[in-house]
C-alpha cells in the first residue's frame, strides 16, 4: 500500500521538524538566491548529482535530512536567508 503524496510532504525530515515541503523550499531559495537559480551550481555545492537536485526541487524525490542540513550550512556560510 502506498502512502498518499500529501502525507509524505508533511513527514518530518530532520530533528527540527522540517517537512518535505519546507525542505524543498529551502533548497529552492538557496538555489535561487545563492546560485543564480542554477541547479547545476547547487548540485556542485551540495556534492550531489544534478538529477537529485531536479528530483528534489521538482517533487519527484524525497528530501533527506543530510541535504537539508548541508543546504542550511551553505546558506549560513554565505549569509543567504533560506528559512
Amino acid at each position: 500500500m502506498s502512502t498518499p503524496k500529501n502525507e509524505l510532504t508533511n513527514q518530518s525530515v530532520d530533528d527540527r521538524g522540517t517537512n518535505e515541503t519546507h525542505g524543498r523550499a529551502i533548497l529552492k531559495r538557496l538555489r535561487d538566491n545563492g546560485f543564480d537559480g542554477s541547479d547545476e551550481k547547487l548540485a556542485i555545492a551540495l556534492g550531489r548529482p544534478i538529477e537529485e537536485i531536479l528530483g528534489w526541487t521538482g517533487g519527484a524525490e524525497s528530501v533527506d535530512d543530510d541535504v537539508v542540513m548541508k543546504a542550511r550550512g551553505i546558506a549560513k556560510e554565505r549569509g543567504i536567508e533560506v528559512e
